[in-house]
């Protein structure tokens, strides 16, 4: 049961998906590419040297390169049942994202293994990453180019405290490991969830609220960090140096939460917790927050842009995206195609995204800013 209530409470930092319209709103243009055939569930995707991309089948468990242009999908590696610490790199359980490092190096997260594999830009698996384990089993997510990897110390709210105990921090601190020397150090701070009462069958306990504002953090190749601030909805900058700038704050209206909304998120929740093994009929209680937070993810762009993705107020319609520059100030909102969500930027002003087809089945694709 505490590794299911551990799941649940995770899944819940996520937040589920929902926004509203704004006045000013930017059409974020067509797709100019995509790939044929279909996939459960996607990662982010990561662009190459040569316009091809890497990304993670999360369902099917697959590290895949492909080439929009050609339509052309090739399987990197092998997916095992199993793997130990002295696993070749060229195997991984469950790959869930993919990071681009210095020169043509690309960096797999394997979430099953809590690894990092290293491959180059041919698809040729070159290592396993030495990243000292801080802050629990749990995989680092974020790196840089300049030589760094950066882990949120969720250890505390996923259960991480003494048995019995409930440690509810105030904040919570963003690791920095330097993989030259494995120093660490902290770099930000996030707010910490809001929690209320969860029932997971006959246990009951506090978990992370469903639409309560979170905050979201990411780096950029040259080691300057970035936090979105949900609940003041602002985007604050570190420099690499440790100077920080405050955002601006934007207005924006809040949505209440409606009963429709629960009952896809507890749904949402059981279908994910099937490849963990949840039982379909446990009795599952979740604490709501009343109003939909001002987003619920947040990506940075290499250029020194941040996009927060706003809830729907319906889930087909299309995502609206307000775009922060370097200073933190609001620019412009970019509304997507309808079925396309965020997944990565390229060059040239290339937008990556994942493409829900009306099977629910989803495929990478390639848009062009207008």
């Amino acid at each position: 049961m505490i590794k299911v209530s551990r799941l649940l409470t995770a899944l819940a930092l996520l937040g589920a998906a929902a926004c509203s319209n704004e006045a000013q709103s930017q059409d974020g243009g067509t797709l100019d590419a995509k790939l044929p055939g279909g996939y459960a569930q996607l990662s982010n995707v990561v662009e190459l040297a040569d316009g091809r991309v890497a990304f993670a089948d999360t369902r099917n468990k697959l590290f895949l390169i492909a080439d929009l242009a050609r339509g052309k999908v090739d399987t990197l590696g092998t997916r095992v049942d199993s793997i130990g610490p002295s696993a070749p790199p060229d195997q991984y359980k469950f790959p869930g994202g993919v990071a681009h490092l210095a020169g043509d190096t690309i960096a797999l997260v394997d979430f099953s293994a809590v690894r990092t594999t290293l491959w180059n830009e041919r698809g040729q698996a070159l290592g396993v990453l030495p990243v000292p384990m801080v802050a629990g089993q749990t995989p680092v997510l974020a790196y840089d180019q300049v030589g760094h990897a950066y882990k949120i110390d969720y250890q505390s709210v996923l259960g991480g405290g003494a048995p019995g105990s409930a440690v509810r921090p105030d904040s919570i601190p963003v690791l920095r490991i330097n993989l030259a020397d494995r120093g660490v150090d902290t770099v930000a701070r996030l707010a910490a969830p809001e929690f209320g009462q969860a029932r997971f069958g006959e246990q009951v306990q506090e978990a992370a609220k469903v639409f309560a504002p979170n905050d979201f953090f990411g780096v950029l190749p040259n080691g300057t960090a970035w936090v979105a601030r949900g609940r003041e909805n602002r985007v604050d900058w570190r420099s690499p140096e440790g100077g920080w700038r405050q955002g601006q704050h934007h207005d924006f209206t809040p949505q209440a939460v409606t009963q429709a909304d629960r009952e896809r998120v507890l749904s949402q929740v059981r279908e994910r917790g099937k490849q963990f093994g949840m039982p379909q009929e446990l009795r599952i209680e979740y604490p709501f927050a009343d109003t939909k937070p001002p987003f619920d993810f947040a990506l940075g762009r290499p250029e020194g842009e941040v996009w927060l993705q706003r809830p729907r107020a319906e889930e087909t319609a299309p995502y609206t995206y307000d775009v922060f520059d370097s200073a933190g100030k609001w620019r412009r909102a970019v509304t997507f195609p309808a079925g396309a969500a965020l997944a990565g930027f390229g060059r040239k002003d290339a937008v990556y995204v994942t493409v829900k087809a009306a099977d629910g089945m989803k495929t990478v694709g390639r848009m062009k800013l207008k």
